[in-house]
């Protein structure tokens, strides 16, 4: 009787192990762990936004993103805006102006009267064609970014807005790693 008992014992634990097995082939397998998308860095943000500001701007300009500065050379216009965005206020606003079709990005500044934030200067043999940022330059309020229109080829696939918020997103991400600021009045209303 001891000797039965002795081998039903192993018998019983490789009944057991084996269920043990068979349920955990049954369970379903557990998600991934959750991928944090990281933010990018300063320098592939303003690569990314020399690239695109230029792309998505109907006319013929120059853009320099550096140092949180962005200079856009307009060549039609013969002028050169600045902004830095350290001085930002936040939030940066989508706009149409003039009842157009592209959209404007709004850039303002906290102190606009000071020509340190925003800035433009019209281009002359003085100011070597407005080819460095240096020399006297007028302050602005605000700095405005064009994203031309266009008609998309797919109906419903809104590439304007699409453009719009992914520079503006862009936008508020270079600004915050410059430490620009949230609008006060903003919070208010």
């Amino acid at each position: 009787m001891l000797r039965s008992r002795q081998y039903k014992l192993p018998f019983f634990l490789a009944l057991l192990g084996s269920a043990a097995v068979s349920a955990a082939e049954k369970a379903p397998p557990e998600p991934p762990a959750p991928v944090r998308k990281v933010d990018p860095t300063k320098e592939q943000t303003e690569e990314w936004l020399r690239e695109h500001i230029e792309a998505w701007n109907d006319s013929e300009v120059h853009v320099t993103v550096k140092d949180c500065r962005i200079m856009v050379l307009d060549k039609p216009r013969e002028r050169t805006e600045i902004v830095d965005l350290r001085g930002l206020l936040l939030p940066i606003e989508v706009i149409r102006v003039n009842n157009g079709n592209d959209a404007t990005l709004r850039l303002r500044v906290k102190q606009k009267h000071t020509g340190t934030y925003s800035m433009f200067r019209k281009c002359s043999a003085e100011n070597r064609y407005c080819a460095e940022p240096t020399g006297k330059f007028q302050s602005l309020p605000y700095v405005d970014l064009s994203v031309t229109s266009v008609r998309d080829f797919v109906p419903g696939r809104h590439t304007d807005v699409d453009k719009s918020q992914r520079l503006e997103r862009a936008l508020e991400h270079y600004s915050k790693l410059c430490g620009a600021m949230e609008d006060a009045r903003n919070r208010l209303f």
